[in-house]
């Protein structure tokens, strides 16, 4: 009988857990996950402070030559290269930017599409 018990304990705190999943709100779970989406990606702060005022915040600006980053057929790869180096009037950011802060600049630029 002390088994039986021991195991109902455990059942029983399942039952309650499940019971309360399903009585959330789903409107709530979906505000909930908008707001974790409108959250700023790590990479919107330093694109907006080093690439918008040439490609825009949008990325279609087009200032100085620059290309409209939601026409861009570059990888992730091939961002980061152009991050970093530079090319033509667009100034490399290496000396400006640690690897992780160029990725997150690449990362935020790929949602611009």
């Amino acid at each position: 009988m002390i088994r039986f018990a021991s195991f109902l304990l455990p059942a029983a705190a399942l039952l309650v857990l499940a019971g309360a999943c399903q009585h959330a709100d789903p409107a709530q779970n979906t505000e909930t996950a908008a707001a974790a989406t409108s959250l700023d990606l790590p990479g919107k702060a330093l694109y907006t402070q080093n690439c918008a005022v040439c490609h825009g915040a949008d990325g279609k600006k087009g200032l100085n030559g620059a290309h409209d980053l939601t026409k861009s057929n570059l990888n992730t790869a091939g961002r980061v290269y152009m991050v970093t180096q530079g090319l033509g009037k667009m100034p490399g950011f290496k000396t400006q930017l640690t690897d992780e802060q160029i990725y997150q600049v690449v990362e935020y630029s790929l949602t611009l599409k």
